[in-house]
């Protein structure tokens, strides 16, 4: 009887250890099912429980017309979530935008960061400065009926939210007031355009031509300027930029201190900048 009792304890205790161990299995298969479901879409939508690393942006910013803005987070295995943002900030907004969510330290420090920056070393910046020139850009492109870029919906999750951080109210969207539209390759410059001037009407913003312009924007401006081809400044056509001069810089890119002497304000400053 006894030897049976023994018996019947060891099978409860096989049936027991049996069990346990499926459990085990079971949980090791859910988390290895878990890790390998640890999507960059997956990561991207818990970036803004992530602290921040740093953030950046080219140097003399303020005199392109165009920053480069970089976000970095740190992830739950230490490696770094960031968000790379080419921010329009006289006119249009985002203009490109790209996201990481599990790159290496060193990887980003040494090869990504140099590859953003063309080499050249960028400048670190707070990051309520970063989240002000980019969430700030996009709200002045808005709110001229502008969209941003699809990829800004899912890269914009490396950021903040735009209402949590403070407005230092020192960077300056458009240029002396207005928008000033400066054609991208990609554009579809017609669109924009009329954007401009159903949001704030001919006359009341800058347009910046690069290169060969449009058909359908110069069909589009002639129809605005009526039979005599006359604007009002500031905005600019090919007509205008004939007679005030080029517009073109050495960098290949214009900005406000290289515009025609003849448009340049007397009382104003050619371009923002923090010391003034």
């Amino acid at each position: 009887m006894a030897r049976k009792t023994k018996s019947n304890q060891h099978k409860k205790q096989q049936r027991a250890l049996k069990k346990r161990t499926q459990r085990k299995q079971k949980m090791a298969r859910r988390q290895s099912q878990e890790s390998v479901r640890e999507t960059p879409a997956r990561i991207l939508r818990r970036a803004r429980e992530m602290p921040i690393e740093g953030a950046w942006v080219q140097e003399r910013w303020q005199e392109r017309g165009a920053a480069v803005v970089v976000l970095a987070r740190t992830n739950s295995s230490e490696n770094v979530v960031f968000g790379h943002y080419v921010v329009d900030y006289l006119c249009t907004g985002i203009k490109d935008t790209a996201f990481a969510t599990n790159v290496v330290p060193e990887v980003f420090d040494n090869e990504v960061i140099p590859r953003l920056y063309g080499g050249v070393p960028p400048t670190a910046i707070a990051p309520d400065l970063a989240h002000e020139i980019v969430w700030g850009a996009v709200e002045y492109a808005e709110a001229l009926g502008l969209r941003q870029t699809s990829g800004f919906r899912e890269s914009q999750r490396v950021l903040n939210a735009p209402d949590s951080f403070a407005r230092s109210g020192v960077v300056q969207f458009g240029y002396q007031g207005r928008p000033a539209y400066i054609p991208a390759p990609q554009d579809n410059q017609a669109a924009i355009l009329t954007r401009l001037i159903d949001s704030v009407g001919l006359g009341n913003f800058y347009y910046i031509p690069q290169g060969d312009i449009p058909d359908d924007v110069i069909d589009l401006l002639q129809i605005e300027q009526g039979e005599d081809g006359e604007v009002g400044a500031p905005l600019w056509t090919p007509e205008g930029q004939q007679v005030q001069g080029s517009v073109e810089s050495s960098s290949g890119l214009w900005t406000p201190g290289e515009q025609p002497a003849s448009e340049q304000s007397d009382d104003a400053p050619a371009i923002w900048t923090p010391d003034r």
